[in-house]
């Protein structure tokens, strides 16, 4: 659900419009990314645990929330927004958008 509405730090905000095209994948391959649904080419988003993200690439929309609003308004996850964040990291889940 976190992942759905980009609530990155977990407080219930979400940082997402309607209608805005999200792929969901799991680490266990239960729901694996889907190859550019509806022909949108979507990027790596952030990776997600039960308590919001565990690290972001990039915000989904960045007028709504930008990465150094984000490093503001949550400086838990200061340190882990940027190119390092990937389908690597150890989470159960990660989104494109």
């Amino acid at each position: 659900m976190r992942a759905l509405r980009a609530d990155y730090g977990g407080d219930g905000a979400g940082h997402t419009r309607d209608g805005t095209l999200v792929d969901i994948s799991d680490r266990l391959g239960i729901q694996p990314p889907e190859s550019d649904p509806h022909g949108a080419a979507l990027e790596f988003e952030a990776a997600w645990g039960p308590d919001g993200a565990v690290c972001i690439r990039r915000t989904r929309i960045p007028e709504v929330l930008s990465t150094p609003e984000l490093a503001e308004r949550y400086p838990h996850l200061a340190d882990k927004i940027g190119p390092n964040c990937s389908e690597a990291v150890n989470a159960p889940i990660w989104n494109r958008s």
